[in-house]
């Protein structure tokens, strides 16, 4: 497959991006949309943009949340989503971290972010072209998946944004830092931006 018909997308973090950070998320009624992520979604999916969440679990290392239940509340934004004309293409998550609980999660793995295994896992799945693409998430750690990668990056302010770009570390680049989503989407849609374009 060529770069040429090698997929364009837009890499998400869930907890901050795309709904309220509630710590971790154990029921789905605290699964709550941002109101313009329908909306954002929709504008990239029709400019062509492939939609993947990525998103760091450690609840179900730390024995906090069960892992069926990360697949039904997935189930469940797809379908709130959905209903708006908003599919995401892919959901990936990793249940690890080696501070965690849960002996067989406990480990140093290549999925959690900042390390680009979740990424990884979706070029090889879909097809997709990291240099024509960009990562979006609410902390520094999701900028630096994305330069892992050589994708474009959005730190937005929601969730931890607001407090991570003040504590910005020293050095540290991203291509955008925005308000929320939808502002993301404008930013990536302009004109004159290159990785906008088919």
């Amino acid at each position: 497959m060529t770069n040429g018909q090698m997929k364009r997308a837009i890499f998400l973090d869930r907890d901050g991006t795309l709904n309220v950070d509630v710590g971790y998320l154990h029921t789905l009624d605290q699964l709550q949309l941002f109101p313009w992520t329908g909306d954002a979604l929709r504008l990239l999916k029709r400019a062509g943009f492939a939609l993947v969440v990525v998103t760091n679990q450690a609840g179900i290392a730390r024995g906090m949340i069960d892992p069926g239940f990360v697949e039904i509340a997935h189930a469940e934004m797809r379908r709130r989503l959905q209903a708006g004309g908003a599919d995401l293409d892919a959901l990936y998550f990793c249940p690890h971290h080696p501070d965690g609980s849960v002996p067989a999660l406990a480990i140093e793995c290549r999925c959690r972010k900042p390390s680009p295994g979740m990424i990884e896992d979706a070029i090889a799945d879909l097809g997709i072209d990291p240099a024509r693409s960009w990562v979006i998430g609410d902390k520094w750690l999701d900028v630096r998946l994305g330069q892992a990668v050589g994708a474009k990056t959005i730190l937005v302010r929601t969730g931890w944004g607001a407090q991570q770009e003040q504590a910005r570390p020293p050095g540290q680049q991203v291509d955008a830092v925005c308000d929320n989503l939808i502002h993301a989407v404008s930013v990536i849609l302009a004109p004159h931006n290159d990785f906008g374009a088919p």
